[in-house]
């Protein structure tokens, strides 16, 4: 039997949900009956309403701070910021290409991403050309004016003051030092692997005498 509330409206029962049972669709049912009883029973909506407040106030101050709440980039915005920067190193890196990635307005990405990366966006890309530089370097015989276009840089001008200021020294210096330092590790592995060669061959010639 339905009972009446004190302004004469039938009376509706409000379902009892706890916090850690927060969904859409508890909080769907208590936006329903306060749209159904809205008109009618005031106290009714209202008390929805502010069951339904109290649920949302309860999941957000249960829910872990992220990265991105603390200041920084969340780990998956950093994956693909990082993903992206790789995959475009060669050509013109945008902040607000980079802020659309990680979909958040720009200056709120400037900031997050110095928190992350320890840097602002625009010297972490640079530093990232240069490593791709490096690598090509020692890898390829192709002239530092080939390598400076195909990681971005204007020109192998430009290239060489980047390259200085993240380095240390010049590209070329920096090409030549390492690839000798190269090629004498390759002569000292070759010499060790040629001396337990031999003593290998030895050892046989030993044992076959015997």
């Amino acid at each position: 039997m339905r009972s009446v509330t004190d302004s004469g409206a039938p009376f509706v029962s409000i379902p009892n949900i706890a916090a850690h049972s927060l969904s859409s669709e508890a909080l769907s049912k208590l936006i329903s009956i306060a749209a159904a009883t809205l008109d009618s029973d005031r106290a009714t909506a209202r008390a929805c309403i502010e069951r339904a407040a109290k649920l949302l106030s309860a999941t957000d101050e249960a829910r872990p701070v992220s990265a991105a709440n603390r200041g920084g980039l969340a780990p998956w915005q950093q994956k693909n910021v990082a993903a992206y920067v790789s995959a475009h190193i060669g050509s013109t890196i945008r902040v607000c290409e980079l802020a659309r990635v990680a979909r958040l307005s720009v200056g709120h990405f400037f900031r997050a991403f110095r928190e992350s990366f320890g840097e602002p966006p625009f010297a972490h890309i640079a530093r990232q050309r240069i490593q791709r530089a490096q690598s090509l370097m020692l890898s390829s015989r192709a002239s530092l004016s080939q390598i400076a276009f195909d990681c971005g840089m204007c020109d192998q001008a430009h290239f060489t003051r980047v390259f200085r200021r993240v380095v240390g020294i010049n590209p070329g210096v920096w090409r030549r030092q390492s690839s000798n330092c190269e090629a004498n590790t390759n002569i000292k592995m070759s010499s060790s692997i040629t001396a337990r060669n031999m003593t290998t061959v030895q050892d046989g010639s030993r044992h076959a005498r015997a």
